[in-house]
C-alpha cells in the first residue's frame, strides 16, 4: 500500500514538474514572440517614415520642375513671333 501511494505521489510530482516546465517554455516563447512583434512594428514605422520623406522630397522636386516648365512656356509664348506676319524668330 505504501508503494502504491509513493508511486502515485511520484507520478503526480513528475506530472507537475513537466507541466511547470511546459508552462515556462510557453511563457518564454510568448515573450520572444512579443519582442519580435515590437521590433517588426518599430522597423515598419521607421521604414514608413523614410518612405514618406523620400516621397515628399520627390513631390517637392516635381512641383519645382512644373513651375519651371510654366515659366519657360510663358516666356516662349511671349517671345514667339508669327512667321506669316513677316517677323522672324
Amino acid at each position: 500500500m505504501y508503494v502504491t501511494i509513493a508511486a502515485v505521489l511520484t507520478t503526480a510530482a513528475l506530472a507537475a514538474g513537466l507541466a511547470w516546465r511546459h508552462a515556462r517554455s510557453v511563457r518564454r516563447a510568448l515573450v520572444l514572440e512579443r519582442a519580435a512583434r515590437r521590433l517588426t512594428e518599430a522597423a515598419q514605422h521607421r521604414d514608413l517614415d523614410a518612405f514618406r520623406r523620400r516621397l515628399d522630397a520627390a513631390m517637392a522636386e516635381q512641383r519645382v520642375l512644373e513651375a519651371a516648365d510654366r515659366i519657360v512656356d510663358d516666356a516662349l509664348a511671349r517671345t514667339t513671333h508669327d512667321p506669316q506676319e513677316g517677323d522672324t524668330p
